[in-house]
């Protein structure tokens, strides 16, 4: 039997184009208001999202098997949008390449949904919308992850399939071949809808089976999107720090044991067992029991091969999804729950059709309304990440950036100030010239002579690791400048100068109150001359005060955040200290107090020095 070639009817009229593109805009303005725009501290540490984030920006393998073709895409959306706007936070440019897929999605969901309810545009927009905010295709519309694009391609493969059964012309099955094979080089899973749409398809023309040269072109089609893996391949070879923990020996070894998935593998569960506290709940908290009642119905609704088609998927998708019930099974499952919504769309219009009264159909409507209302109370406040009160992962790398590293800076850091750090200057694109490296990798910078930073939190073992006595003098509030020599002997440029001694040989050669770049942010800086090798370990105090009132004090234990004792200062050598002071917006201090102080052995203070310094008088 050859293709019709009969003439399909338009698919949209006039009221489905405008529900549609009022879904669209309505589903954007929603997610663009929630998208993601900042990063949890756990988050930096591993996991989906990071992972793709630096995929899509570096254009290295994200997470095993790599989803080559959904990670050039990203690559492509991001630096795109991105040369438009070069210093916007990179994360939102990020999480709407998830937007992008998740708006294409519901497009086709609307699209399927006004097909098989005969263009019942109440259904058709009120079910779309339900299933735009049910809570797991919403968080993941705004996040940097993969699944909406997963939703779009199962959809896509449905959508060929139906079109095939109602004009069954070869290009269809050569486009669902095709789509097969951007699933295997994309999310595999996907694939759970193949068997369904083979029996679909083979239920209602089993002689494809004969047509050996159909079947030998699907299998090519199928077999293109593969060659995109070669695309994991060669930046795996190109950047061995990418491909992650193990060793092999080399770049093929890792590429094969990359693609074998093991991460996702081990978390199956091939035992049997009572289910859990999520699997299978979160199915019917996500679509709502009435509607999964009504999906699973309208699946027969719409006769034995549909119902085949529907029906086996579900069965795969909820076999996998127990196997993996201590996984990540409710990631997998979300393909599966627009083909309940379009089950349930089928019941709802033949109910609609049932009882043409204007009360029964205000009554199906207000039940939709409810849904709608239900699902955006209960999806909203654990779906919005934008402004995340958690969000502080990227502000110790921002507190480091803020204190101006000299060019070409390397700074020893502690594991999250990296982390924020290398997502500062990897994917932000700020101060790309400065590194965050490791004390194993200190030694070599201070044999080249550059210069070598130490964060403030990290120079409590940061010489002990390195295996090198380390001396500081501060470069800024939270950063270090180590030296393995003498410490400078000159004041630093842009202090206000003194020359006032304190007491114990120790000078006070010049200080400096300034407010910092960050709304709030005050910092006091003080350098001091030792004259000589002075007698006693002396702390130090800084006190803002306006009007004579004290605003806030911070102590250092010694000068340069605590880390060089002034017993260890040689004649003439200047160490400089840094306070960092977070103050209410309309702060305004004019003077800092400035006590240096020791501890006695029975507990009493006594102070060598307290002056007043004020910027008025400079």
């Amino acid at each position: 039997m050859r293709p019709s070639d009969r003439s399909t009817p338009r698919l949209l009229d006039r009221a489905g184009t405008i529900a549609l593109l009022l879904l669209l805009l309505a589903a954007a303005a929603l997610y663009l208001a929630t998208l993601d725009n900042g990063l949890a501290p756990s988050d930096l540490v591993g996991g989906d999202l990071i992972t793709h984030q630096y995929a899509q920006a570096q254009a290295r393998p994200s997470n095993a098997p790599g989803y080559p073709l959904y990670t050039m895409g990203g690559w492509l959306w991001f630096h795109g949008l991105r040369s438009l706007a070069p210093s916007a936070n990179p994360i939102p440019i990020l999480s709407s390449y998830s937007t992008l897929w998740a708006l294409a999605a519901l497009a086709l969901l609307f699209l399927l949904l006004y097909k098989l309810t005969a263009r019942n545009v109440v259904i058709s927009f009120g079910l779309s919308l339900f299933y735009a905010l049910t809570y797991f295709f919403w968080f993941y519309s705004v996040t940097t992850e993969q699944y909406t694009s997963a939703v779009f391609l199962t959809l896509a493969i449905l959508a060929l399939a139906l079109a095939w059964d109602q004009t069954p012309r070869d290009r269809y099955l050569y486009a669902i071949a095709f789509l097969f094979g951007v699933s295997l080089a994309h999310m595999i899973t996907i694939l759970f809808i193949a068997p369904g749409v083979l029996i679909f398809i083979l239920g209602k023309q089993p002689k494809l089976l004969t047509r050996f040269k159909l079947i030998l072109t699907s299998l090519l089609l199928a077999l293109i999107p593969l060659v995109s893996y070669a695309f994991i391949y060669l930046r795996g070879a190109q950047h061995p720090e990418w491909r992650g923990e193990g060793d092999w020996p080399n770049a093929w070894a890792w590429f094969l044991a990359f693609l074998s998935t093991q991460q996702g593998r081990d978390e199956l569960t091939w035992t049997l067992g009572p289910f859990t506290d999520e699997f299978p709940r979160l199915i019917w908290e996500e679509t709502s029991i009435i509607l999964l009642i009504l999906g699973v119905v309208g699946w027969f609704l719409l006769g034995r091969r549909h119902a085949l088609l529907f029906g086996v998927t579900a069965l795969i998708y909820f076999v996998f999804s127990y196997i993996d019930r201590f996984g990540n099974w409710y990631q997998v499952i979300m393909p599966l729950y627009p083909l309940v919504v379009l089950g349930a769309g089928v019941s709802l219009a033949r109910l609609w059709r049932a009882y043409p009264n204007r009360l029964w159909r205000l009554a199906l409507t207000g039940l939709l309304l409810a849904l709608i209302i239900f699902k955006f109370a209960d999806a909203y406040p654990r779906a919005d990440q934008r402004n995340r009160v958690e969000d502080t992962g990227l502000e110790p790398g921002q507190i480091l950036l803020a204190g101006n590293p000299p060019a070409q800076a390397a700074i020893v850091t502690s594991v999250e100030e990296k982390l924020s750090l290398d997502y500062l200057t990897g994917i932000w694109g700020l101060r790309p010239d400065v590194r965050a490296i490791t004390t194993r990798q200190a030694g070599s910078v201070l044999d080249s002579g550059s210069p070598l930073l130490v964060t403030t939190d990290a120079a409590a073992y940061a010489a002990d690791e390195i295996g090198r006595p380390l001396r500081y003098t501060s470069w800024s509030p939270n950063l270090l400048l180590a030296t393995t020599a003498s410490l400078p002997t000159a004041a630093p440029a842009g202090l206000v100068e003194t020359n006032r001694m304190l007491g114990d040989q120790l000078e006070l050669v010049g200080w400096l109150l300034a407010p910092a770049r960050e709304p709030g942010v005050w910092q006091v800086w003080v350098a001091l001359r030792a004259r000589a090798v002075p007698s006693a370990d002396w702390a130090l105090s800084a006190r803002l005060l306006q009007n004579g009132s004290e605003l806030a004090q911070q102590d250092h234990v010694a000068p340069a955040a605590g880390f060089t004792p002034t017993t260890s200062l040689r004649p003439g050598e200047i160490v400089l200290d840094a306070f960092r002071f977070e103050l209410p917006p309309d702060a305004q201090p004019e003077d800092v107090r400035l006590i240096l102080y020791r501890q006695l052995a029975d507990g009493a203070f006594e102070n060598l020095a307290v002056i007043d310094l004020s910027s008025r008088t400079r």
